[in-house]
């Protein structure tokens, strides 16, 4: 199969499966009761689909997109195959922003804090990371682990000092919850502008990810298009935590699961992550939602239960190949 016929497949499967989850909630809707109340928009089943299931569903979709096209792009610039978006201390700066607002009873404010914590981490990461003229992948790294554990040590206190009514919820919203995330049209635009990177630098991308002394022999700006990298990944991942926690693994595990399909060319290799990842967390969050209803599971839990066999699934599968 091309690479072209991949990226038709995983799209249509993505879509598919993610419009069969509007179905299923703690009150499953027949697929013939589905299509009948989008097709008259009216009755109980077309204001549970309109106005609960289906916007879940898409900011499932985009958290999803979001993620993993940022752990695809934070590969590729490190050159290394186990960073993920929260590998800068990211979520963390935005963690700490968000519970700061909850602590001292200012809710209406928890997005803006958490876009100014994380912010104020991206170019803190950057500026440490980035001496001279020099941008390396080693430092970036070392400096993102010692911000997230300065951190993370922060959000720890939190915890502590906080009214313990409030630190169950905020624990669960920390391991990844979408129960009061909405859709944003911000978000939308970042996921399609993300795309739009992929496809246009993708050959550019190839070449970064093969060193930087060969991209450059290849004519490719490498400084530049690093820094590009590293905000749109970083942005990426802001989106989601902001809205929904940290939710994790999907970063880390689609863009692998991708790549083993025999897929690296950028130009294919983000949108098809961005579509596997949208569709992944739909589906996690549909099980977080739908196996102990009323009850709602973080949406965290269930990406890595369900990422976590397929990839050791794929990964003995290919080491039987090779072998």
């Amino acid at each position: 199969m091309s690479q072209q016929s991949a990226l038709v497949s995983v799209a249509l499967m993505s879509i598919l499966i993610s419009l069969a989850c509007v179905g299923f909630g703690s009150v499953s809707i027949p697929i013939d009761m589905l299509f009948k109340s989008i097709r008259e928009t009216e009755g109980v089943h077309w204001t549970v689909v309109s106005q609960l299931r289906f916007p879940r569903v898409l900011v499932a979709f985009m958290s999803g997109a979001l993620l993993a096209m940022s752990g695809c792009l934070l590969q590729t610039l490190l050159r290394n195959p186990l960073a993920d978006p929260y590998i800068f201390g990211i979520s963390s700066g935005a963690s700490l922003g968000v519970l700061s607002a909850l602590v001292f009873a200012v809710p209406v404010f928890s997005v803006a804090l958490g876009f100014v914590g994380a912010g104020l981490v991206i170019i803190l990461v950057a500026f440490i990371a980035h001496r001279g003229a020099d941008w390396n992948p080693y430092r970036l790294i070392l400096t993102g682990v010692m911000v997230s554990a300065g951190l993370n040590a922060l959000i720890s206190l939190i915890l502590v000092l906080s009214p313990p009514n409030m630190m169950k919820g905020m624990i669960f919203w920390m391991m990844g919850d979408l129960t009061y995330a909405e859709p944003r049209s911000w978000a939308g635009v970042l996921m399609i502008l993300i795309i739009l990177f992929g496809v246009i630098f993708g050959r550019a991308l190839d070449a970064m990810s093969l060193g930087s002394e060969r991209a450059l022999a290849m004519g490719v700006s490498v400084k530049r298009l690093e820094y590009v990298v590293y905000l749109l990944a970083s942005f990426a991942a802001v989106a989601v935590v902001v809205e929904g926690g940290a939710i994790g693994f999907v970063g880390l595990v689609v863009p692998h699961i991708i790549r083993m399909t025999g897929v690296w060319c950028h130009r294919y290799l983000i949108p098809m992550s961005a579509f596997a990842g949208g569709a992944l967390v739909v589906v996690a969050d549909t099980m977080a939602r739908s196996l102990w209803a009323p009850l709602q599971l973080p949406v965290g839990v269930m990406t890595a239960l369900i990422g976590v066999p397929i990839l050791i699934y794929l990964l003995n599968k290919r080491s039987d190949v090779t072998s």
